[in-house]
């Protein structure tokens, strides 16, 4: 599968550099995919996920705003008051990847309705597609063959996983 990073100029800011990824040559990244989603039974996590990447845009992207899941990300990290309070799945996740405190690479997500995301047919490629990405960009970046240009500059953002 192709990976090609793109940044995301309108979120971006000189705190931290957001990037979004296109798979397999799609026309629309994975966090526009995520976008046209709707949840309108999870109205409030969504608040809270856009608020938190308002928060991590001017403060940075701090390890305590994600969730880590086997090498990916997760966000939002909510309470368990909010995700219960819908009581039928274990809430919104949006898979993203927070290279350091200056890059996040925000992914696709949707309603988590099993515990272990391997099972639920919602988040399953998502999660899926998180963990590959990760850790084939980690092991490029140890090798060198992608690289930081400035501390909040990806570049050689292309890959197969």
């Amino acid at each position: 599968m192709l990976v090609v990073f793109e940044k995301i100029g309108d979120i971006s800011t000189e705190e931290v550099t957001f990037y979004s990824v296109r798979l397999n040559k799609n026309e629309l990244t994975e966090i526009e995919l995520f976008d046209e989603y709707e949840f309108p039974e999870h109205s409030k996590e969504l608040e809270i996920l856009y608020n938190v990447i308002d928060e991590i845009k001017y403060r940075g992207a701090k390890s305590y705003y994600f969730k880590s899941e086997e090498g990916a990300n997760a966000l939002p990290r909510v309470s368990q008051q909010i995700i219960n309070a819908n009581k039928k799945d274990y809430g919104l996740r949006l898979y993203c990847i927070r290279l350091t405190d200056n890059i996040v690479i925000l992914l696709n997500g949707n309603i988590k309705t099993k515990h272990n995301p391997e099972e639920c047919p919602n988040v399953r490629r998502h999660f899926k597609n998180a963990i590959k990405i990760a850790r084939k960009l980690d092991k490029l970046l140890r090798e060198g063959e992608v690289y930081y240009e400035k501390p909040n500059c990806l570049l050689n953002l292309e890959f197969e996983i």
